[in-house]
């Protein structure tokens, strides 16, 4: 926790342009994802800001002018995150938004959790630590600063709630008059702490049905349910089993002509689609195949029931929450929208880029244990064809009996040897 209010200079950091070292001045300042500390050099006399070791900040930080012209920060791996908050710290940068009071408590000591950010993966995961903090401090009083598209994944009534109304690519942009919005609301009580919001919180402890409204497929009921197999899609992030693509996809990343390959990348992932369900269906005739995500670009081939959308709400969250809940294992390339998929359904097959490979789990929800988790969470390569993804999809759906029936027969031995023992010892 990073005591807030009031708040005591805390945050060393050394200067942008001269490397000297400085005072934190004892004054913060609310960006939008980044809490920030202000900062003026004892050499050089440059005021600057450094982020507070929150959410992602914690593992890259940044120190900056405080109007962008000096910064310094890891430029092999927290560019991502860094270049977004210098822009948004230079003139006429930011924009405006409606920030709601929602839930609001009488006062008291107050944790404020952060979880503003332009990625939804990264608002999910920094959303459980609302969960977890209400279990670890019962006593205090909890509020969280969120995207208000998001406001359904709070679901406890004493949680304080201040939602702030923006489309999620807005977010890093800077939230004009969120500051001082959010240190009016501190007068309302004795104290606050910020949260340091991990964003690899453990995932034990988390319940996913009271996060997202809906429980998840029950292990037991695998060979009972209708089979259901789900794949989620995306129209900016592609499996293409091609090398020669790839080069296309990352190079009209690169060099911003998108629009011009996407039609071809979504062909080519559609003809992997009907490919997957033919080779499924031979093995797993009575499955039911379904498709979900953002954009609806190509023409499905028969037997996908397609359930994508153009633009996302609570509405749809909902409605496929209940497709994942049902689905003996999802589908997709890493990413956040796996997050909730996989939060669901009893199993996932995951197709991973390479230079994803250091964020392996970072969009992977619920978890099993031992050498069944191994067995229902599987990562693919990107360039897998769909045989090999298919084969991974029958081993898992017609081994799991087996596989399953054997765990808990082992855990049953283990079980009853501990009960004889213990009789022994009695």
């Amino acid at each position: 926790m990073i005591d807030t209010y009031p708040y005591k200079p805390s945050i060393p950091a050394n200067c942008p342009r001269c490397g000297g070292e400085s005072r934190d001045t004892g004054e913060l300042f609310f960006q939008g994802t980044h809490v920030l500390a202000e900062h003026s050099c004892g050499d050089c006399g440059l005021d600057f800001y450094a982020t507070l070791p929150i959410g992602h900040a914690a593992l890259y930080p940044v120190v900056c002018a405080r109007d962008g012209s000096y910064a310094r920060y890891n430029r092999q791996e927290g560019s991502w995150m860094a270049l977004p908050l210098i822009r948004s710290l230079q003139k006429d940068a930011g924009v405006g938004a409606a920030i709601g009071l929602v839930q609001p408590n009488s006062g008291g000591d107050l944790i404020l959790v952060n979880c503003l950010d332009s990625c939804f993966g990264h608002v999910f995961t920094k959303l459980w630590n609302v969960y977890l903090l209400k279990k670890q401090f019962p006593f205090k009083t909890l509020a969280v600063l969120l995207p208000a598209r998001c406001r359904w994944l709070i679901t406890d009534a004493e949680v304080e709630i201040w939602p702030v109304d923006l489309p999620l690519e807005e977010m890093g942009k800077g939230i004009r008059g969120l500051d001082a919005w959010v240190k009016e609301q501190f007068k309302r009580f004795g104290s606050v702490a910020l949260s340091e919001v991990p964003v690899h919180p453990p995932l034990e402890g988390l319940d996913f049905e009271e996060i997202l409204q809906a429980r998840p497929f029950a292990l037991e009921d695998f060979e009972r349910q209708p089979l259901q197999l789900t794949f989620i899609w995306r129209s900016d992030r592609f499996w293409l089993n091609s090398r020669m693509l790839d080069f296309f996809h990352k190079a009209s990343i690169k060099f911003g002509f998108q629009g011009r390959v996407q039609g071809l990348l979504c062909y080519r992932q559609v003809s992997l689609l009907g490919r997957l369900l033919r080779k499924l269906r031979k093995s797993l005739p009575e499955a039911r195949f379904v498709l979900t995500g953002l954009g609806k670009e190509g023409r499905l081939p028969s037997g996908w029931k397609d359930e994508r959308v153009e633009v996302i709400d609570e509405g749809v969250e909902r409605t496929w929450n209940e497709l994942y809940r049902h689905s003996q294992l999802v589908m997709g390339v890493h990413g956040s929208h796996m997050l909730i998929p996989t939060a669901l359904a009893a199993g996932f097959v995951e197709i991973l880029p390479r230079h994803k490979i250091p964020h392996l789990t970072e969009d992977i929800g619920r978890q099993h244990s031992g050498r069944l988790g191994a067995f229902l969470g599987r990562f693919v390569d990107e360039f897998s064809s769909s045989s090999l993804v298919a084969g991974h999809v029958v081993s898992m759906v017609k081994g799991f009996g087996r596989v399953y029936g054997e765990l808990n027969m082992a855990v049953r031995r283990e079980q009853k040897a501990v009960g004889v023992e213990m009789e022994a010892l009695n």
